[in-house]
């Protein structure tokens, strides 16, 4: 299935999302706004599973003139999608609630200048810019992916482990941004590296 249908659904989750966790957070719930969160998270992996599952399958391969650049431009648009939630939810949040945590617009804002970098780079790739097409290119992008997979993997056990998500501070809805955002990238980082390597396997020539 293509991305494109499933777009008005993912941005309804991601309003209803930051709808209720900014009520969340009025009311200093964090299992609600766990709740808020889990929300587009599901919506996304739901998205991320139905337009990579063709490409396992192979069943894209037959309809697509270039899965690889296709498989790459839906799990870029869904990175730049969980880029803007977390940077709409962290300013949100904290610009309509009582919270008061000094480095919530830093981080704000520099999920919202990621977010518009990397739906560019989507929009360029889907323009048929040749040099961003290419076999080279698209590796060194797999290269860089794989670098934010494992980047987001070590900001979540961050905070996990560090009990972030516990704490009491001020940060504490931040860090359910965080980890939620974190988490979701890391994941669909990984699966996107794996449907890139699946493609590129089946169009590589028999010995």
């Amino acid at each position: 299935m293509t991305l494109r249908p499933l777009l008005p659904a993912i941005l309804l989750a991601l309003v209803m999302s930051i709808v209720v966790g900014v009520l969340a957070v009025g009311r200093a719930s964090g299992m609600t706004l766990a709740l808020a969160v889990g929300l587009f998270v599901l919506q996304i992996l739901f998205a991320m599973v139905r337009t990579n599952a063709p490409f396992w399958s192979g069943e894209a391969q037959a309809v697509e003139d270039n899965p690889a650049v296709a498989s790459v431009w839906r799990n870029t648009v869904l990175a730049a999608l969980v880029y803007a939630w977390g940077a709409t939810a962290m300013l949100a949040v904290y610009s309509l609630s009582s919270l008061v945590w000094r480095h919530w617009w830093q981080y704000g804002a520099a999920m919202g200048l990621i977010a518009g970098a990397v739906l560019i780079y989507a929009v360029m790739l889907d323009a048929g810019r040749p040099a961003l097409r290419s076999k080279s290119s698209l590796d060194t992008l797999m290269w860089l992916t794989f670098a934010q997979g494992v980047a987001m993997t070590i900001a979540f056990g961050y905070i996990v482990f560090f009990d972030k998500l516990l704490t009491l501070r001020d940060d504490w809805a931040a860090n359910f941004i965080f980890a939620a955002g974190s988490a979701t990238i890391a994941v669909l980082s990984f699966v996107a590296i794996a449907t890139y390597r699946k493609i590129i396997s089946q169009a590589a020539p028999a010995a």
